[in-house]
């Protein structure tokens, strides 16, 4: 009787082998349908990174601020008041780059708008030479048969004997002397004018007496004054002449008296008639 019931015990209910292969093989086969996942993980949210060029403009910062207070923790959240000084602080600045971009467009349209005067006033300058040289050009075909008078020492002699010249004595008077001289620098006559007074004066050579006389020419002459039978001083001299032509040289005109001196426009103190 005992030694059935050992019999009964000593041999298992189940087979523990049988089950211990069959919860391996469990293990290790997949579940049917589901697959392994592949490559790496992905993140959540994707990060926001500043701009290429270093500078934070308002998308970015926008985009910073959401995705902070998407992730900020529920428990203790950003208080109010950061978030507007963050914004106040952001405006803030936003403003100034704002404020420097007006400013450097400024600069620079004041930049282009002195260009533009400098251009402006080059050209007028240039016009109002062009324009100066067509007057001068102009009043110089005028003079063409007047007598002009221009600093010098010359004195044109017609056939008939007549010339003028033109003195001017400062502060000296006294007794006056007209010298002339030939091209070759010797004296070929000499008069006496008389009782001369401080100032400016105009001669007619054929009013005076000439011995000998005065051959048709151009002469080079002196004028001199003597106070109470002092010493000859010289006084200052001009050339006086009919003036018959006017040519261009480098853009200015050039006027011919007589025959043999030319002399600029500009030179002239007198036109006469």
């Amino acid at each position: 009787m005992i030694t059935a019931v050992r019999s009964m015990f000593s041999t298992p209910a189940y087979n523990t082998t049988a089950n211990e292969e069959t919860d391996k093989q469990q293990t290790q086969s997949p579940v049917p349908g589901a697959e392994p996942p592949k490559g790496p993980a992905e993140p959540s949210a994707p990060r926001t990174s500043l701009p290429t060029n270093g500078t934070m403009g308002r998308d970015e910062f926008l985009k910073m601020l959401v995705a902070q207070l998407k992730n900020q923790d529920p428990l203790n959240p950003m208080d109010g008041k950061d978030m507007a000084a963050q914004l106040a602080q952001f405006s803030t600045v936003e403003q100034l780059i704002a404020m420097n971009k007006t400013m450097d467009e400024t600069k620079a349209a004041q930049a282009a708008m002195t260009d533009a005067i400098e251009s402006l006033e080059e050209t007028q300058n240039e016009r109002a030479d062009e324009l100066a040289q067509l007057i001068e050009g102009q009043m110089a075909m005028a003079t063409v048969g007047k007598v002009g008078v221009t600093p010098g020492n010359n004195a044109f002699v017609d056939k008939e004997g007549n010339g003028e010249i033109f003195i001017d004595t400062a502060g000296r008077s006294g007794t006056g002397r007209i010298v002339m001289t030939n091209d070759k620098g010797e004296t070929v006559g000499m008069a006496i004018v008389g009782d001369i007074k401080a100032g400016q004066h105009s001669f007619k050579l054929g009013d005076y007496v000439w011995d000998p006389k005065l051959e048709p020419g151009t002469y080079t002459y002196k004028f001199q004054v003597a106070k109470d039978g002092g010493p000859w001083s010289e006084t200052t001299t001009y050339t006086a002449g009919r003036i018959t032509g006017m040519r261009y040289q480098d853009g200015n005109p050039i006027l011919t008296i007589g025959d043999k001196v030319s002399v600029p426009m500009s030179r002239l103190t007198q036109i006469r008639a």
